[in-house]
């Protein structure tokens, strides 16, 4: 058991070197050997973890935005969905804005290279994917929501992640907004949309 503890600290050890060399050069201005010289050990060590920089990327990915996903998700069937949803996007938001240099270089990625797309496709997000949808699918009919799923989940995912990697990139008064408060106005405008709360609808 102290081993596999030992095993599973230096891959953290790694990963966050990574993340701090990544978001300081960018993926294709980082080496391994510069990842290893930050996580304080040898390069050899590090391709026994990571065989090659697409493999800490895709590793980095899942532990940044997968991970706390799918923690989230947990407690959704059991939580108000705009209360879910505010913490949701509050803790994505922090996260996001924590490591936004990270996250820009690490989607540039995805954008740039096919084979570093494809993988993270088939991967990550398909599985990933699959899997969102089917709680999403389950909630919508539990509390009788007649919307797509696939149209939830995307609808959620694009506006976090336009509001982060370009919004606050591009709009510095929206970067400086606290991220409570950003997700307490994108809450209210992914469930009520632009003409205020639901109470405020007129009836068709």
């Amino acid at each position: 058991m102290a081993l596999r503890m030992d095993a599973e600290a230096r891959r953290a050890q790694i990963l966050e070197a990574a993340a701090q060399v990544f978001a300081r050069h960018g993926f294709r201005g980082a080496t391994t050997r510069a990842i290893a010289q930050a996580a304080g050990v040898a390069e050899g060590t590090l391709f026994r973890y990571f065989p090659t920089k697409r493999h800490l990327l895709l590793a980095l990915l899942e532990a940044l935005a997968i991970q706390p996903i799918q923690r989230q998700l947990q407690s959704l069937p059991t939580t108000e969905p705009q209360r879910w949803l505010e913490a949701f996007l509050t803790e994505r938001l922090t996260a996001m804005r924590a490591h936004l240099p990270l996250m820009q270089a690490l989607y540039q990625e995805i954008r740039t290279d096919e084979a570093v797309r494809q993988a993270f496709i088939t991967q990550i997000v398909q599985p990933f994917l699959e899997q969102v949808r089917g709680v999403l699918a389950r909630e919508l009919r539990r509390r009788n929501r007649r919307s797509h799923p696939g149209l939830v989940l995307w609808a959620i995912w694009g506006a976090l992640h336009g509001v982060t990697l370009f919004g606050m990139e591009l709009d510095p008064d929206l970067a400086s907004l606290p991220p409570e408060r950003v997700a307490r106005e994108l809450t209210a405008l992914l469930l009520w949309g632009l003409e205020g709360s639901r109470s405020q609808f007129p009836r068709r």
